[in-house]
């Protein structure tokens, strides 16, 4: 009986552990002024991709790192347009996508890294993305709620 209350006092503490080292930030050193993504369907037959579009500014320089939505993960990209900066991260979506595997059981996305599979990390609605960036060399995690979906939108 002692040893069952071990395994559970443990199997408790490494969860909790690990919700903590996941705290998102309230106060990231920049701001994300609009967030919209878009279904895209690109030029040839069967490449699709979703887009996200972050517009933000910062009075620092981030290192941004990825973007975790929709049980995908991609890392996150500065793009500047007519001096306004943005965040992007685009998702491959095509059939047989061979960064991604679906595992059948759970229908959760495994993202392959150097031939492992890493699991989405984060519980997540539809319209809530993650922003991972480093800061005096740590990790650190913003939730964008509410972003807005733009109309599909077909590439020639």
């Amino acid at each position: 009986m002692k040893t069952i209350n071990i395994i559970y006092t443990c199997f408790f503490a490494i969860s909790f552990s690990q919700c903590v080292s996941q705290k998102f930030e309230n106060n990231p050193p920049f701001t994300i002024k609009s967030a919209i993504y878009k279904n895209v369907t690109g030029g040839r037959a069967g490449n699709n991709s979703l887009d996200i579009h972050l517009t933000f500014s910062s009075k620092k320089k981030i290192k941004f790192d990825k973007l975790y939505f929709q049980n995908r993960i991609t890392k996150a990209v500065i793009e500047i347009k007519s001096g306004v900066k943005y965040i992007m991260g685009r998702y491959n979506t095509s059939p047989q996508n061979p960064r991604f595997l679906f595992d059948k059981a759970t229908l959760e996305s495994k993202e392959i890294k150097n031939g492992k599979q890493e699991k989405f990390p984060f519980e997540l609605k539809e319209n809530e993305a993650i922003l991972s960036y480093k800061e005096h060399g740590t990790i650190k995690f913003y939730k964008i709620s509410s972003l807005k979906k733009d109309r599909h939108v077909m590439m020639q």
